[in-house]
């Protein structure tokens, strides 16, 4: 998209730097005559004005147009492509311009002819009510059929037809009406109506016509109203140039030698001087469009154009067939010029660089390119860095040829000069180019930002990322700043600040000033923090610093250090505990010797040995081994007996102890005491 916007300004800066046309009055409506066919010698007529055309360029670029309007005629020189109006285009009548065609050798022009309008009347009508234009002009018949508080809807008659014109406007707006002036030519635009207001049943209007508002136009071929072939003594056009003030146009008739001087241009007229030979014949001040003709000599002079501003006129020079014209040679003086924007960037941003170049002298220049220059250390991004140009005229510019580069590393860096090749007049006839440089674009600095790394931890006793504290406690953080390695004059971060995200259960600095880190540097700095209740409470910390251009950047740190200030609690479990090898045999005899019934287990506990055993040829081992567990567990059984037995016997000891004297005892406890014993 970058590449797509540079190209695009560089269209735009060309096409106003190189675009020149001529100045029209564009707010004037005009009503319009369109492609008005003429051979060479024919006239149009409208009105009481002829239009005849008498001469043409030997280029076939500029037609003359003899004007008459009864009494006189003047004479117009119209180039393709501009606008000539008469007899002045402060206070113009007419507006022409013509297309020139060379067709076997002989011209024809299409003229258009355009007056400007004229509002003739104000005008208030109810639907269905009529206007009729002045007596002097044509019988035409305005209807106003419909209206709107928007709009009004009109029914224009014209004298040459019953079927109306229906034409819609808008108020505020205004639309013109073409009236036929024969069935090859329409006088466009002829009656302009311009809604002022509209209601919901009448309309306000404005009525324009054009100047020349005559209807009567008829084409009067050459062999009709006169010959289409110049007399002997007739001129052709040898000059239609540029001249620039003190400068001498030498024009050659037969052998004698005219020259033609500019002395002066304002903004109406031109002051020239004629001399033969070495002799001033005089000096003549010409209005623009005018012709005069040089007395004593077979050359007529006209102005075609001034431009004060540059000393400078349109000169237009006729003289007998065979004259000779011997061009003014004129030097271009180009310079050239190139800059950036901005000077001082980031390494992942663009270089805009700007190139513009200005022809400051009097001539053209011709086949002009420009280079660019492409330094080391930068890549192109846009497509183009070199521009070419078939003409480059005096006293213009291009404002703007813009090209894009991406550094590729960091420092201080001299992008080079433009470089300008052209002809002008003078290289021309030599063959050799003008080559010219722009002054050299310096200081273009890049910077970057390098990466920072930051650590950080706690002590309490000792340094750790996880430390442990009482309420009450101060603990000290420590942060480690290192910046990557790079150029420190290019690559640093300034401003920089520490945020510290503190929870409520501590307290201390939240706002750490850093300043500067330049590349390679590391920076220590250490706070305390006091705790203030019982938390496992988290440190976090964000970066904060400009880059070297003042752009405003955040580094999230994440949660850096942890501080637990929560007191440890002891917690009883009871965890089963297996015994160990050697402990096992005196485990399993005494959980055989408690079993009611260990008879299952001992048989389960004798197959799972039997599989550690090492085979015997003895067939007795393994009854024997049976025995013994037997004898275990029968051992176990008495023992069990005998110490339920002596349990008994203590208690009944007891209970023997408690009667010492006293009543003799009851007959149920003697039996009692019998039926224990008998159980036994």
């Amino acid at each position: 998209m970058k590449r797509i916007a540079a190209l695009i300004l560089v269209g735009l800066f060309l096409f106003a730097g190189l675009n020149i046309t001529s100045a029209v009055a564009e707010d004037v409506l005009y009503a319009k005559i369109s492609s008005v066919e003429l051979g060479l010698g024919d006239k149009a007529v409208l009105g009481p004005y002829s239009f005849t055309f008498t001469d043409v360029s030997p280029d076939f670029t500029t037609a003359r147009i003899s004007i008459s309007a009864g009494k006189g005629s003047s004479d117009v020189y119209i180039e393709e492509g501009k606008t000539v109006y008469y007899p002045s285009a402060t206070n113009p009548v007419f507006a022409l311009s013509v297309v020139i065609w060379n067709i076997k050798n002989k011209p024809i022009v299409y003229l258009d002819i355009m007056s400007p309008l004229k509002a003739i009347d104000t005008v208030d009508l109810k639907e269905g009510e009529y206007y009729r234009l002045p007596s002097n002009f044509p019988g035409i018949k305005v209807k106003l059929i419909s209206a709107t508080n928007d709009y009004a809807t009109f029914n224009v008659y014209f004298p040459y037809s019953s079927i109306p014109t229906t034409v819609k406007i808008s108020k505020g707006s205004g639309k013109g009406v073409a009236y036929k002036l024969n069935d090859k030519y329409r006088y466009q635009d002829y009656l302009y109506i311009k809604v002022t207001d509209s209601t919901s049943d009448s309309a306000t209007f404005e009525v324009y016509l054009p100047k020349v508002a005559a209807v009567d136009f008829n084409i009067v071929k050459s062999d009709e109203g006169g010959s289409g072939t110049p007399s002997q003594n007739e001129t052709l056009l040898v000059y239609n140039g540029l001249m620039y003030t003190g400068e001498k146009l030498p024009v050659k008739v037969d052998d004698t030698s005219y020259y033609v001087k500019l002395i002066s241009v304002v903004s109406a007229k031109a002051s020239l001087e004629v001399y033969k030979k070495s002799t001033k014949i005089g000096t003549y001040f010409i209005n623009i469009g005018e012709v005069k003709a040089i007395p004593d000599t077979p050359l007529k002079l006209s102005i075609q154009k001034t431009e004060p501003q540059y000393n400078r006129s349109t000169v237009l020079v006729y003289a007998p067939e065979g004259a000779q014209v011997t061009p003014i040679l004129r030097a271009a003086n180009i310079v050239a010029n190139i800059d950036a924007v901005p000077k001082e960037i980031m390494l992942n941003n663009n270089l805009v660089v700007v190139i513009s170049v200005e022809n400051r002298g009097k001539g053209d220049a011709y086949d002009v390119a420009i280079a660019a220059p492409l330094p080391d250390d930068f890549e192109l991004v846009s497509l183009a860095k070199s521009w070419t140009f078939k003409t480059f005229p005096a006293f213009t510019n291009m404002p703007a040829l813009i090209y894009v580069l991406k550094p590729t590393k960091v420092g201080e860096f001299d992008i080079g000069k433009a470089t300008v090749t052209f002809y002008d007049d003078k290289s021309l006839e030599t063959g050799k180019k003008r080559v010219i440089y722009s002054a050299l674009l310096t200081g273009i600095k890049v910077y970057n930002v390098p990466s920072i790394d930051v650590s950080a931890q706690a002590y309490n006793g000792t340094w750790d990322d996880y430390v442990t504290a009482k309420v009450g406690d101060k603990v000290s953080l420590k942060f480690t700043l290192r910046a990557s390695d790079g150029n420190p004059d290019y690559e640093f971060v300034k401003n920089a600040t520490l945020l510290l995200d503190l929870p409520s259960s501590v307290d201390g600095q939240s706002l750490v000033d850093i300043g500067t880190i330049r590349a390679g540097e590391t920076k220590t700095l250490q706070l305390d923090l006091t705790v203030l209740k019982e938390d496992l409470t988290n440190i976090r910390a964000a970066l904060v610093y400009l880059d070297p251009l003042g752009g405003e950047h955040r580094l999230a740190l994440g949660s850096l250090v942890t501080i637990n200030s929560v007191p440890p609690r002891i917690i009883t479990e009871e965890v089963k505990v297996w015994p160990t090898a050697e402990e096992l045999p005196s485990y399993v005899n005494q959980t055989l010797a408690k079993m009611d019934d260990p008879k299952p287990l001992a048989e389960e506990l004798a197959d799972i040995s039997a599989k550690y055993l090492p085979p015997e040829s003895n067939p007795w081992k393994p009854a024997a081994i049976v025995f013994i567990l037997l004898t275990v567990i029968l051992a176990g059984v008495a023992y069990r007996y005998w110490d339920e037995a002596e349990k008994l016997k203590e208690k009944l000891e007891r209970k023997k102890q408690r009667r010492p004297g006293g009543l003799p005892k009851k007959e149920g406890e003697e039996e009692g005491e019998s039926s224990e014993i008998a159980e036994l």
